[in-house]
């Protein structure tokens, strides 16, 4: 299931490096749909409601060099997707993790 959402309302500061995701089995680079490389980029959401700002990763494909930390960043197409595997023990496990078509860096500064 994949749930889009509305980040008009909410702030995203970069908390760390964009780190490449790496294929399970063989430990290689993922590559999206797009042929680019694809990434988790550390992040904190401001502006949510919550009594403490939730910090999680977005998954993104494509050039994220200007992506440091402190930065404020702008996604497009943010969605949330569910995902369920069953571990090398059999047990199942289930999750859910943001992605983004793209991320930019904001022009304005972090609040």
């Amino acid at each position: 299931m994949r749930l889009p959402i509305d980040t008009a309302k909410v702030t995203v500061l970069a908390i760390g490096e964009a780190r490449p995701v790496l294929d399970f089995g063989t430990e290689n680079p993922k590559v999206g749909p797009d042929g680019k490389p694809v990434f988790k980029v550390p992040v904190l959401l401001l502006g949510t409601g919550d009594r403490t700002d939730p910090t999680t990763t977005i998954t993104v494909s494509g050039d994220l060099t200007q992506v440091k930390s402190g930065i404020t960043l702008r996604c497009k197409n943010l969605s949330a997707s569910t995902w369920t595997l069953r571990d090398a023990n059999g047990r199942e496990r289930s999750g859910f993790t943001l992605r983004s078509d793209s991320i930019e860096v904001e022009a304005k500064p972090a609040r």
